[in-house]
């Protein structure tokens, strides 16, 4: 049994069953409308796990029928915690890819890295030889900067005035009034 845990309207955990299914939705929908003509055939999404990097990366293999290879940093599930939605999309997407005899292949790491960069080079030049298409799609509100060990913190907040408008509660269905101060200079650079 997985209760929901919802830090200010984001989910912070997610059903592997709920995953799959909106997964299997969204490569539905894109299997009717028929294949895109002249879409791409060799992608790599930067971000492939929800929105729009997996919404790409669904739309690019089961719409052009190209391979992928994806990038996203997801947590497994333990026997206390559900995994990220994320760790379950890549997980039905990479099979639902491979019974329908498409190149998937999904890295699970830190895209900022050295290490995981080296090891999409690789994968491409293997697998995929090329590819005419990269999506980013990251969302990633820490990251350390390769070569300095900087660490930059990523933060969504207006530039220059606060912001203030409603907020809806999913759980409950609740509205209530929020402001946001505007981003510092730093949290600005951060972001860049």
């Amino acid at each position: 049994m997985i209760s929901p845990m919802i830090r200010n309207n984001i989910c912070m955990n997610a059903h592997p069953a709920g995953c799959a299914a909106e997964v299997m939705r969204q490569i539905s929908y894109v299997k009717s409308k028929g294949a895109i003509s002249g879409g791409p055939k060799k992608v790599l999404v930067i971000g492939c796990s929800t929105g729009y990097g997996l919404a790409s990366r669904i739309s690019a293999a089961f719409g052009s029928g190209a391979s992928t290879l994806g990038i996203s940093y997801e947590r497994e599930g333990s026997e206390t915690k559900s995994g990220t939605p994320g760790f379950y999309n890549n997980r039905i997407f990479d099979a639902e890819a491979g019974k329908a005899g498409l190149y998937a292949q999904t890295i699970n790491g830190d895209a900022f890295s050295d290490e995981i960069r080296a090891q999409a080079i690789e994968k491409i030049k293997a697998n995929m030889g090329t590819v005419d298409l990269i999506i980013y799609s990251l969302a990633s509100p820490v990251r350390t900067e390769p070569g300095t060990g900087i660490l930059w913190k990523s933060s969504i907040k207006p530039i220059g005035k606060e912001y203030s408008g409603i907020l809806i509660d999913m759980m409950n269905g609740k509205m209530s009034s929020t402001t946001i101060a505007p981003a510092t200079p730093e949290e600005v650079q951060g972001a860049v």
